[in-house]
C-alpha cells in the first residue's frame, strides 16, 4: 500500500491544476471507493495525502462539477472541514488558493461558486458580478472579445434565471459608466456601454420597481459621476 499512494498522489497534483481551464478530470486518479465518502471525509482524506493547495482547488472543482465522477455535494462543508483543520502556513496557503482560484474562475463558473457558497444576497448576485466585473477585466487585462465570450457563457449559465444575468448588466454597464473610460481600452467601453439593452429593458418589464432609483455603493464615487448614469444597489434591485 504504501508504494501505492505516492502514485495516487501525484494523479491528483496532475488531475487538479489543468481544471482551471475548464477541462474536466478523470475520477480514476482516486481510490475506487472515494465518491462514497461524505465531503468531510473526502476533505480529509485529501488534507492526509496532497498539499493544502491542491485541496483548495479539489473543493472548488468537485463542486463546480469539474471532476468526472467526483462531487462535493456541500462547499460550505468541506471548504468549514478544511478551515477546522488546517494550521499556520497550510491554514494560509489553503485560504489564499481558494481565494486566487474563486477570483480567476470564468465568469459563469465565479456566478455558479458564489451562489453554492451563498454570501451574496441572491437576488443581488447579478448585480454584485457586475459592480466586480470591470477589476476582473483589469486584472486578467482581457479583450474585448474575451468578455463578450464571458457574457455569452453567463448568458448561457442564467438561461433559468434571466433577471440574475441582467442584473449583472446593469452592474457592469453602471462601473462603465462611472469608469468613463479612464483606463480601458476605448472598443471595450463600446462595446459593452449599452451590450444586450434588450435583457435589460425585458428585466425592468418584468421588475418595474427595480427601475426606481437607489443609493449607489460608497465604493463608487457620486460627486464624479455623469448626470445620466443610473443608481444601483445589491440590496435594492429585486
Amino acid at each position: 500500500m504504501k508504494r501505492i499512494v505516492p502514485i495516487i498522489l501525484m494523479s491528483l497534483i496532475v488531475l487538479l491544476i489543468p481544471a482551471c481551464g475548464g477541462k474536466k478530470s478523470d475520477a480514476n486518479a482516486f481510490p475506487k471507493d472515494f465518491n462514497t465518502l461524505s465531503d468531510e471525509q473526502k476533505v480529509a482524506y485529501l488534507m492526509q495525502h496532497a498539499s493544502a493547495d491542491s485541496v483548495a482547488r479539489f473543493i472548488i472543482y468537485a463542486s463546480l462539477g469539474k471532476i468526472d465522477g467526483v462531487r462535493i455535494d456541500s462547499l460550505n462543508i468541506a471548504t468549514l472541514k478544511a478551515y477546522e483543520n488546517y494550521t499556520d502556513t497550510a491554514l494560509q496557503t489553503f485560504s489564499w488558493e481558494f481565494d486566487r482560484i474563486a477570483e480567476e474562475l470564468p465568469l459563469h463558473d465565479k456566478m455558479h461558486l458564489r451562489a453554492l457558497i451563498g454570501a451574496d444576497n441572491p437576488q443581488g448576485l447579478g448585480l454584485t458580478l457586475g459592480l466586480e466585473y470591470m477589476n476582473q477585466i483589469r486584472v486578467k487585462g482581457m479583450t474585448s472579445d474575451q468578455v463578450m465570450e464571458e457574457l455569452k457563457e453567463l448568458k448561457k449559465a442564467s438561461a433559468d434565471d434571466p433577471d440574475m444575468y441582467a442584473r449583472f448588466l446593469i452592474g457592469f454597464r453602471t462601473v462603465l459608466r462611472y469608469d468613463r473610460n479612464a483606463d480601458m481600452p476605448k472598443d471595450i467601453y463600446d462595446t459593452f456601454l449599452n451590450y444586450d439593452d434588450e435583457a435589460v429593458q425585458e428585466y425592468y418589464k418584468r421588475n418595474k420597481a427595480a427601475s426606481t432609483p437607489v443609493t449607489l455603493p460608497d465604493s463608487i464615487p457620486v460627486e464624479d459621476a455623469p448626470e445620466d448614469a443610473p443608481v444601483v444597489s445589491p440590496d435594492t434591485i429585486p
